[in-house]
């Protein structure tokens, strides 16, 4: 399989990447990280699939500046699922459960789902949009906003400093490891052989509280 991977040098990206090759795939990785930007990228080489991971994933930074966000998340998506049809490649788009709560970040995730059955409708594109859940693992970085638990969670307890918890810390999420991220983006690829789309949730059908994540790593640390 030759496989195009934009957000290669990202969290998610960079496990699937790992995956790709140690399958034996060849893969083309682009990422902004690396001055690659898929809103101006020349593409030019045929690809079997592509997995488009890239995007600007921050909520914040969405509600900021939604404009500039739309550019990549909506525009920048919309460029990759008109060079699939230009190839004939499969696409699998990492979405967000986010689609199913009112902001900025999940309606540019919804806007690139709904282009991708769109393009599945109009041109017979193989499209599968994949809905992540709150994903954790190794090499995972605090974002800008600081709003990704378990990390935040680790390096404080790293450095010996109370976790913080925002409220009563009884909210709960569906977490779901990086590892199972990356094997439903294997099996996307398998899925549209058979068929030529679908939206799936990815997540582990199990919600945690913040306050288990917490005493998950030390009953006994101190807590804020």
């Amino acid at each position: 399989m030759h496989a195009l991977l934009t957000g290669s040098s990202g969290f998610i990206g960079g496990h699937l990447y790992e995956r790709l090759i140690a399958d034996g795939h060849t893969v083309h990785g682009i990422d902004l990280k690396d001055g690659n930007d898929i809103r101006t990228y020349n593409f030019t080489e045929k690809y079997d699939v592509i997995f488009h991971l890239a995007a600007q994933t921050s909520i914040p930074k969405c509600e900021e500046n939604p404009v500039e966000s739309h550019t990549h998340n909506v525009l920048g998506t919309l460029r990759i699922l008109e060079y699939a049809k230009k190839i004939n490649a499969k696409v699998i788009f990492s979405s967000s459960s986010a689609v199913n709560y009112p902001n900025i970040y999940g309606a540019q995730k919804y806007f690139g789902e709904m282009y991708g059955e769109l393009f599945q409708a109009l041109y017979s594109l193989r499209f599968i949009a994949l809905r992540y859940f709150n994903v954790f693992g190794e090499r995972q970085e605090i974002s800008g906003d600081g709003a990704l638990v378990l990390p935040t969670f680790l390096k404080q307890y790293k450095e010996k400093k109370p976790f913080t918890i925002v409220g009563s810390g009884e909210q709960r999420r569906d977490f779901i490891y990086v590892g199972d991220v990356v094997e439903a983006n294997i099996k996307a690829v398998e899925f549209l052989d058979k068929q030529n789309i679908a939206i799936f949730d990815i997540g582990s059908g199990t919600n945690t509280s913040i306050n288990e994540i917490a005493d998950m790593i030390d009953k006994n640390h101190p807590k804020v």
